[in-house]
């Protein structure tokens, strides 16, 4: 649970989302689309009514340095998070007071009457009768004759052929659900979600140390998962089940690597996990199960990993010749059974061993041990994406000024990777911690690293009066810099921001992209007439000449600015005869003439 609430400023919501998404979001929370919302702990949920009957559920979650995760129950997926998400981000910025805040569920059931949850639970399966299966499976009735203290400790047996039944009614149309009516690609990412709860069943085994519990609930999900039709899914454009297949792979693993099993039962799982590691092999060079399939082949008595947890090799050593593809993923899976089992020595030892510094660093943090590792990663920290790492440990467990220090070490790392997400941290944490003077510097490293409108905006709030000078030097830093497609957006976005308008008019003369012209002209076209008219004529006329029809109110609405220009700037008369000429031109494009027909009409009232 965080102590207090996390810093966020509009420029950070601005950051996540793509400049439509942001400015669609904020015209959801103009207009009080946001309704429903309540925090529970990390967690807000809240519901935004959009173009559906039913409004689309939001979730997001939080940690004292802003936002960790989001979700949106709305198809959106075109890069940065969607319009919803961003009218809930901005409610929790501008208007926190609408908030109702609530107690996590786990605080509302610790004190609860055992006859009340009771009561509770028959209730919501009552109601949900699609969670029997996974209420059953976790909680399958002791034998009559079960009683005393070894009865109550008892893990329950899991009914594999219930999880089967659930599996195979997620993938397979059956009674009630006609065959013909069911994509398996279309439902690809919601049936993922469904099966999402049988590993999060498994998963919270693990976590618990009952590997046996989680092999029997993942045995089935996954052997009936290798059904081929939805194998073939996950290689053909669905990554949703590709990283499904992953995630199993790892629980897998890191079951069999905590579970007391039999040699005969290691077999079994052996041979099942290298048939389906070949299966998968057949439509990607690093199938799925090749991590569970080593923890299988290799369990605790591998003798470089012995050796390796109790420091006496390092990273050459511990491959028997090139470490496998999946081999950091392999070793992270011991390290999670180390951890969960207090085994911190030999967690650390392998942890570097296997030149994991993140792992090694942070877990000295969560020991307590700060002062190790501040002193490891000043002599062994290589990229940004480590030192930030670090200096989130050292936050968490009260050492601000030295995960200041780690993150300014950071800075100075000869390597781009992560260095982006670093200055955006440092400098928000610096900011909350009111040192001004670090914060100002990251926010200008982040504009370096990453000229965004949002990273333009946060420099902005923290220079205070500085900000004419480092403006100044923000924007000819920008000018000076090699703009490029995919860039160009962005940095029209800063200049018209700053009322730079000859810089943005210079990309967008550049770059004909209407994504590009389209803000300029809308910024300017009061100011740059002539300009204004040109453009829109530029953008216009290929799309009315090759016939695009599916674009032709496009085409319309870039002359209707050339008109309001036109008018603006005295040559409206001009304007309006080449809109005739357009429209008499293409006399027999029957969908464009009409609209030209409104449009002169329109400009004549």
């Amino acid at each position: 649970m965080i102590d207090s609430d996390p810093t966020l400023t509009e420029a950070a919501v601005r950051d996540l989302a793509r400049p439509q998404s942001y400015d669609r979001g904020e015209n959801y929370y103009d207009e009080g689309a946001v309704v429903e919302l309540v925090r529970r702990g990390e967690t807000i949920r809240a519901a935004v009514e959009g173009s559906q009957y039913e409004p689309y559920q939001v979730r997001i979650k939080l940690d004292e340095t802003g936002v960790v995760d989001t979700a949106c129950s709305c198809p959106y997926d075109h890069g940065g998070i969607c319009k919803h998400r961003v009218a809930v981000l901005l409610t929790y910025v501008r208007d926190p007071g609408r908030i109702d805040q609530r107690p996590p569920v786990a605080e509302l059931v610790a004190d609860a009457d055992p006859e009340d949850l009771r009561d509770v639970l028959v209730d919501l399966v009552e109601s949900r009768p699609e969670l029997v299966a996974q209420v059953e499976s976790q909680l399958e009735p002791l034998e009559s004759g079960d009683e005393g203290d070894d009865a109550h400790d008892r893990t329950p047996d899991i009914n594999r052929e219930s999880i089967r039944q659930q599996v195979q009614y997620i993938l397979r149309p059956t009674e009630g659900r006609s065959a013909h009516a069911y994509d398996p690609s279309e439902a690809a990412g919601t049936d993922v979600e469904k099966l999402r709860n049988l590993l999060d069943q498994a998963r919270t085994a693990v976590e618990a140390g009952d590997g046996e519990t989680a092999l029997d609930l993942l045995e089935p999900l996954a052997d009936e998962l290798m059904d081929g039709e939805w194998v073939a899914l996950s290689y053909d454009d669905r990554g949703e089940i590709f990283e499904f297949f992953d995630e199993i792979d790892r629980v897998l693993a890191e079951g069999l690597l905590t579970a007391d099993l039999s040699e005969a039962d290691r077999a079994d799982w052996e041979d099942r996990l290298w048939e389906w590691e070949q299966e998968m092999g057949s439509y990607t060079h690093h199938p799925p199960y090749s991590i569970a399939l080593e923890a299988a082949q290799r369990s605790w008595d591998f003798e470089p990993v012995q050796r390796a947890m109790q420091g006496d090799i390092g990273y050459a050593d511990l491959w028997e010749g090139d470490p496998p593809w999946y081999a950091e993923d392999f070793v992270r899976a011991r390290l999670n059974v180390l951890e969960r089992q207090g085994r911190i020595e030999e967690y650390l030892n392998l942890a570097e061993a296997a030149e994991l510094i993140d792992d090694y660093v942070t877990m000295l943090a969560k020991e307590g041990r700060t002062d190790e590792a501040i002193e490891y990663g000043r002599r062994n920290l290589y990229s940004p994406d480590e030192a930030l790492t670090l200096a989130k440990a050292l936050r968490e467990h009260d050492r601000v000024e030295a995960a200041l220090e780690i993150a300014q070490h950071g800075l100075a790392l000869n390597d781009s990777s992560g260095q982006a997400e670093l200055v955006e941290w440092l400098r928000d944490r610096a900011s909350s911690m009111g040192e001004s003077e670090i914060a100002l510097e990251a926010a200008i490293a982040a504009f370096d690293a990453s000229p965004t409108l949002a990273a333009y905006q946060a420099t902005e709030e923290l220079a205070g009066e500085q900000w004419p000078t480092v403006r100044e030097e923000l924007l000819e830093s920008l000018a000076d810099r090699d703009t490029r497609q995919r860039t160009a957006r962005r940095h029209v976005e800063i200049f018209l921001y700053a009322e730079r308008y000859d810089e943005a008019i210079a990309i967008a003369d550049r770059f004909s992209d209407y994504k590009v012209v389209e803000p300029v002209v809308e910024a300017v076209w009061e100011e740059y007439l002539q300009w204004t008219i040109d453009a829109c004529k530029e953008q216009a006329e290929p799309i009315i000449e090759e016939g695009q029809s599916q674009r032709y109110r496009h085409a319309v609405d870039w002359l209707e600015y050339a008109g309001k220009a036109a008018q603006a700037s005295g040559n409206f008369d001009e304007w309006r005869a080449y809109v005739k000429d357009l429209r008499d031109e293409h006399y027999q494009k029957y969908k464009l003439r009409p609209m030209l027909e409104d449009l002169l009409g329109e400009f004549s009232c």
